[in-house]
């Protein structure tokens, strides 16, 4: 037993120090490499002549320098070295290109992840207080609060409600008993939800979910366009919690999230009116700014900001 009471309390020393060498590498310094970023990427996107192919720019230039490895002089290849230095600037623009794509992509990811969450949990919320039958979600909602106070077994069938969805699944709902019959209707119309627009599902999923709830809802979206961020959403396990991982119980992990909550709360990220905090308003400005020359919505799921505090 004594081996149970020393081993505890370290695993949960060890925790906070993971959080506490997180968060001190969420440095002013990652806000300024995404600055660069989206600034050089302004620049290129005007510069970059729009009929500029970077693959065979790549391969143009992989001929030349393969072909300078032999230290020829022949003069056909002399000819060649110009076009080198011709492709290579265009090649640096794409790069900037390519970094700005990267960064948008991962937001998307992080972002959209999350707003599903939210979206799935409010429309849930509203069919289960309706008490009308117009919509999809209302109607599932009725059927599900049937099954639940009739006690047997039901199936709920995707093509019954969305007979356009482009996979057709099927829920198989088991009677279960809790004194919160609300809260059962909605765990259940969830997991008919889940199953039927492919939402995952796992530990893993639902930690990095938390996790972006936790940055988001205290600093400025443009917080997801950091590397850190998405090295945190990709592998929360060996950057943020390296102590657990993914077959640890729930409780340790929510109350390692608690922890990091109130931590996050009082980093710079997270206070308004510091400098780090402007930075990331500033980048915001920037990836506006960039998607506004690209004619993209502002209001795309990486410029969206829900449940802000500010």
């Amino acid at each position: 037993m004594s081996k149970y009471i020393i081993h505890i309390p370290f695993k949960l020393t060890a925790i906070s120090a993971e959080i506490e060498a997180f968060l001190n590498n969420l440095t002013i310094e990652s806000i300024d490499r995404a600055i660069f970023a989206f600034k050089e990427g302004i620049s290129s996107r005007t510069a970059l002549p729009a009929d500029f192919d970077p693959r065979r720019a790549q391969l143009a230039c992989s001929r030349i320098m393969r072909l300078t490895e032999r230290n020829s002089t022949a003069m056909t290849n002399v000819y060649d070295i110009p076009k080198f230095w011709i492709n290579i600037e265009g090649l640096k623009h794409s790069s900037n290109l390519n970094v700005i794509e990267s960064c948008i992509t991962r937001a998307y990811c992080m972002q959209g992840a999350w707003n599903f969450h939210y979206w799935l949990i409010n429309i849930i919320q509203r069919a289960v207080e309706s008490s009308s039958c117009h919509t999809w979600i209302d109607k599932l909602a009725s059927e599900v609060q049937i099954a639940v106070n009739r006690r047997k077994p039901a199936t709920f069938d995707s093509a019954d409600f969305l007979p356009n969805l482009a996979f057709r699944r099927k829920y198989s709902y088991t009677p279960k008993f809790r004194y919160d019959q609300k809260e059962l209707v909605s765990s259940t119309i969830s997991s008919i939800l889940r199953l039927w627009l492919h939402f995952p599902s796992d530990e893993h999923s639902f930690l990095q979910l938390s996790l972006i709830d936790i940055v988001v809802s205290n600093s400025p979206s443009s917080i997801l366009f950091l590397d850190k961020i998405w090295e945190m959403y990709t592998t929360p396990f060996s950057t943020v919690f390296n102590v657990w991982n993914a077959r640890s119980s729930k409780a340790n992990i929510e109350k390692s999230l608690a922890e990091l909550q109130q931590k996050f709360i009082s980093h710079p990220f997270a206070t308004t009116g510091s400098l780090e905090h402007c930075k990331l308003e500033y980048l915001s400005k920037l990836i506006a700014e960039w998607m506004g020359i690209n004619g993209i919505d502002t209001n795309a799921p990486a410029m969206v900001r829900i449940h802000q505090k500010y």
